[in-house]
């Protein structure tokens, strides 16, 4: 089975307004994503924004992009609005590739498609990996991930460093990179955020309302950090220039 990868990427981020266009070592952010997109292996990718700018970006450098409703509260609404769009069928596999994440390795890209191919009794896979140090263990901006070490489902997504007492379970740091069926985006994406979900400001934690399962899996390569803040912006860049 094939899968499709769809860029969420809009202009006014709170934090690093414009960040879709910031310079990465020469190219503009939205074009380094799409370019980890296209060394992966999916039949089709769709950068997916609110923008003019960021379209007519896409079009300079030749990725297909398409308009969506300015109003959506998260890129989750934005993918799912192109599977709208684009009318898939309900078992297309998708994948949701953040538009700040120029540093995704391709295989990661992969990985998480086919784990979500491979097990299709699941709704949901997502990818997690180890923390760099104990600080960002206890950093509540480091999402962590408590899985069952041997099925790979995900029980748990906290902010908090809290220790789950079962040693069938185990943690990580989550990272975020999804890939769903198209009937089950549609079913999350059209639904109202949970109560957990609003408390904890997670977005996957709707999951559990509507019973939707979720599979992760330690992703095969580190992936380099998202671009959040002018700081990240800058330490990306210098990855860049070490490459």
């Amino acid at each position: 089975m094939s899968y499709v990868i769809v860029i969420p990427a809009r202009y006014d981020s709170k934090r690093l307004p414009g960040k879709a266009l910031k310079n990465i070592k020469g190219k503009p952010m939205i074009q380094r994503v799409h370019e980890a997109a296209l060394s992966s292996q999916a039949s089709e990718i769709i950068v997916a924004t609110d923008s003019a700018k960021i379209k007519e970006t896409c079009d300079q450098f030749g990725a297909r992009c398409l308009m969506t409703n300015e109003q959506h509260r998260s890129g989750t609404d934005r993918v799912n609005e192109i599977a709208e769009i684009l009318n898939w069928s309900n078992e297309q596999i998708i994948v949701n590739l953040q538009g700040d994440n120029a540093l995704m390795p391709s295989e990661n890209i992969d990985q998480v498609a086919n784990l979500l191919i491979e097990q299709p009794e699941y709704s949901i896979a997502t990818l997690a990996t180890a923390f760099l140090s104990k600080d960002e263990e206890q950093d509540r901006n480091a999402v962590k991930v408590f899985f069952n070490t041997k099925t790979k489902e995900a029980i748990a997504f906290k902010r908090n460093h809290e220790l789950i007492e079962d040693d069938s379970v185990n943690y990580l740091r989550h990272i975020g990179i999804y890939a769903y069926k198209r009937s089950s985006l549609q079913l999350f994406s059209n639904h109202g955020p949970s109560l957990d979900e609003d408390k904890e400001k997670l977005e996957q934690l709707r999951a559990y309302t509507l019973g939707l399962k979720i599979i992760v899996e330690e992703s095969r390569i580190p992936p380099g950090p998202d671009v959040d803040t002018e700081g990240d912006l800058q330490l990306v860049n210098s990855i860049y220039k070490n490459k």
